[in-house]
């Protein structure tokens, strides 16, 4: 051992101390104080670290790199520039095939191909590709809490939330993330519907014991979607999951469990379920963030070879709110709407290509969509911007609202303006002129107006 990686050993807790905070004590924990990570030298300026697999390798490069390199600096008073982390090559060609696999795959499927059937694991999500923000962080560190210590006493855990907001990447990524670190662990990854339809199968079939001891024996057993559980009463499904649950429990094995409705409000759920899985951890996805939205539109046009401006980017993130599932749609649609009419993704082209996807509410007119989204833009109600006072910000809204509506519809100046109690059309017309002026001067708001009448003029 050389001089340097004595001093890089013995600094090392030292490093760790500046590296935490309260705010990433578990993450420091799990990442970098566990006994499998150990710093073996300094070497040129690279602080090198070995890692026992790819995702510790990815996840410390990418959330502790810089931290680490200004916290060696410091404790070891030398010029510090790089992490690197050195993985046992068995495990390092195994994760990278693994993702030129799922790259594959993906290509495929954005080419028309239909995805090929693969053993277990082909085909998931990554886990390190999982986007981490405030509105999943919870989820996400109970995942990664099974996966630095799966004898851990919380069991089973409950991940519910609206479709889209990343259950299923974080049961699929777990299921393989656990099997890479844990090579010798039987995982099991199904979906409700396919635990019904092949319980169902074995009793016909007279293959129950086979599927017992598949669904019985896994070290880490994940069910994805069990609110199918509501669709009818399925009592001899319902008996054999909960005979399974308890099952696996006593044995100590773990259970993951996704579902888009929290458990007492998955419908004709019997209260032992309840009880069982609000006896382990129940937590609630969030509707992504925005740093979360950004970051997913700029991973999913890197997957695709494709760099996207940062005003298409904030144009995306700000029209497309609700959940992970539509902001991948929406690249995969500015992708292929560039290639189809060759153009260049703008935000012209983003505007067109998107329009079908920025839809108003269900039951909301035109009219009211206009309204709420101007008053929501200059701070002031929807009746303060039809109402009679005009003093403030209100008289340049009521143009804007005014303009758009002009602008998105056939309607006459005279019916625009008896929404805002206007009697002469002259009023109307005067305020679209304003407007018009408006939009020279004020990049800001010509931008709302141009997002808004889009997605104003869809039918």
């Amino acid at each position: 051992m050389t001089p340097q990686a004595i001093d890089v050993v013995a600094a090392w807790p030292a490093i760790l101390d500046r590296v935490r905070s309260p705010e990433n004590e578990a993450a420091v924990r799990l990442w970098l104080a566990s006994h499998k990570v150990r710093p073996l030298a300094i070497d040129a300026g690279v602080l090198v670290l070995e890692c026992p697999t790819a995702l510790f390798q990815d996840t410390i490069r990418k959330r502790f790199g810089r931290q680490l390199v200004d916290a060696a600096s410091e404790v070891m008073a030398a010029n510090i520039t790089e992490v690197r982390c050195l993985v046992p090559g068995k495990a390092l060609r195994e994760h990278e095939e693994r993702k030129l696999t799922e790259n594959a795959l993906a290509a495929s499927e954005r080419h028309g191909s239909p995805r090929p059937t693969r053993g277990w694991g082909h085909g998931f999500k990554l886990l390190e590709s999982f986007v981490v923000g405030s509105c999943n962080r919870l989820a996400y560190d109970a995942v990664m809490r099974i996966l630095e210590n799966p004898h851990n006493p919380v069991n089973p855990l409950f991940i519910h939330g609206a479709s889209g907001l990343g259950k299923t990447h974080l049961e699929q990524g777990l299921a393989l993330s656990f099997k890479e670190r844990y090579p010798k662990s039987k995982v099991e990854y199904i979906r409700c519907e396919q635990f019904t339809n092949d319980y169902i199968k074995a009793c016909k079939d007279g293959t129950l014991d086979a599927f017992r001891v598949k669904m019985r024996h896994p070290d880490l057993l994940l069910i994805d979607d069990i609110h199918f559980l509501s669709q009818g009463q399925m009592m001899r499904t319902k008996d054999e999951l909960f005979a399974t649950f308890n099952e696996l429990s006593e044995s100590g094995k773990k259970v993951v469990i996704t579902s888009d409705a929290g458990p007492r409000d998955i419908q004709y759920l019997e209260e032992r379920f309840i009880q069982r899985f609000s006896g382990g951890l129940v937590i609630e996805m969030q509707k992504p963030d925005e740093d979360v939205r950004r970051e997913v539109v700029h991973a999913k046009a890197k997957s695709q070879d494709v760099a996207l401006s940062d005003e298409v980017v904030e144009y995306v993130v700000d029209h497309i709110t609700d959940n992970i599932r539509e902001l991948e749609g929406a690249v995969n649609k500015l992708v292929q709407f560039a290639k189809s009419f060759q153009r260049r993704i703008d935000l012209a082209a983003a505007r067109q290509a998107l329009a079908d996807m920025l839809d108003r509410g269900a039951n909301e007119t035109q009219t009211g969509m206009i309204l709420r989204e101007v008053a929501a833009r200059f701070a002031i109600t929807v009746e303060d911007l039809v109402g009679r006072n005009r003093s403030g910000p209100r008289a340049t809204a009521r143009h804007v609202a005014m303009y758009i509506l002009k602008n998105a519809s056939a309607d006459t100046y005279s019916t625009i303006g008896q929404v805002f109690g206007v009697k002469s059309h002259s009023s109307v017309a005067y305020a679209c002129e304003q407007v018009a002026q408006y939009r020279t001067n004020e990049a800001a708001l010509d931008k709302f107006i141009a997002d808004l009448q889009v997605r104003a003029r869809r039918t």
